[in-house]
């Protein structure tokens, strides 16, 4: 029961906090309001969870290779931490670099061998996942822009420009459910989850709706200025970088890849970025597993002491 309970606070935590990153531009361009962008999350995080690869499933599945199921409660209950503290700070985090730091803790601390060929392609893609969303955010703007500026209508361009950056939200919520989730859902099998995809869908959902205001306000408004069509262009760019990472089966986070994004797309643009939050963020993406795995590493410390089943 322990072990569930972890699962469904884990996931409650992505909603708290990745979901903001999924309809964080969204909501700060004023296309959709929050009750909205919630609803959003909960149906297209769902369509993730039931028609996506477990690629990223299968990967962090391995990594957990020799953790019994005490092992994996922990695991799952400090990365929630971590990633909750963050949502309280209101600061976007990665909730996959949190797992991997706890699983890499847990390891360390029962003496197993760690899958270090398998962490360096994920940590490499943590790195390039920021930089790629930037780009391609930059070019999906540089492709976009000149058509809408063909456009004679003003409805026209106000209709088209909604739609689009609704699409990129959806299609970003969508991922959700195949990469971030796909973590917690890699790691249930451990606990004795069977398909508990549904369920911890909707406890993500659940935390979108209770705690994620915070981080969404620093995505949507406090990095750079977002006009709808920035908004898409950044949230359309990050989804892609995250899809790819998908099919790659590499846990990567939406959050690096949606402030990359933003940043860069402000950069270009020549608008203002927010350099103090930024580097606040990035600073956030270094505790986060840091914290994770440090206590993982102490809990079961403290629990094989008392000759726990780890």
């Amino acid at each position: 029961m322990l072990g569930i309970a972890a699962a469904l606070f884990m996931a409650w935590a992505i909603g708290a906090n990745d979901s903001a990153k999924a309809v964080g531009t969204a909501v700060g361009s004023g296309i959709l309001g929050f009750k909205n962008a919630v609803t959003l999350i909960g149906v297209f995080t769902l369509l993730g969870v039931l028609v996506g690869t477990s690629n990223v499933s299968n990967t962090v599945t391995r990594l957990a290779d020799g953790i019994g199921s005490g092992g994996v409660f922990l695991v799952l209950f400090s990365a929630a931490i971590a990633v909750t503290l963050a949502s309280l700070w209101g600061r976007p985090i990665s909730t996959s670099q949190s797992i991997v730091g706890a699983l890499a803790g847990a390891s360390l601390a029962l003496g197993l061998p760690m899958d270090w060929g398998t962490v360096g392609r994920i940590v490499l893609a943590w790195v390039l996942s920021p930089v790629a969303s930037a780009l391609l955010a930059i070019g999906i703007y540089n492709v976009y822009k000149p058509i809408i500026r063909r456009a004679k209508s003003l409805a026209t361009i106000e209709v088209v420009q909604k739609w689009l950056v609704f699409l990129a939200a959806a299609y970003s919520s969508f991922n959700l459910g195949t990469n971030e989730l796909a973590n917690v859902i890699g790691l249930s099998g451990r606990i004795g989850m069977g398909s508990p995809g549904p369920i911890l869908a909707l406890a993500l959902t659940l935390g979108a709706l209770t705690f994620s205001r915070g981080v969404m306000m620093t995505v949507g408004k406090h990095i750079s200025v977002l006009s709808p069509t920035s908004a898409f262009a950044s949230q359309f760019g990050a989804s892609l970088a995250v899809t790819v990472a998908t099919l790659m089966g590499l846990p990567v986070s939406s959050g690096q890849a949606i402030v990359g994004a933003i940043a860069g797309l402000g950069i270009y643009k020549g608008e203002g970025v927010n350099v103090v939050v930024v580097k606040d963020i990035a600073a956030g993406w270094v505790r986060a597993p840091l914290f994770a795995g440090l206590l993982t590493y102490v809990l079961v410390g403290i629990f094989t002491a008392f000759s726990l089943d780890f």
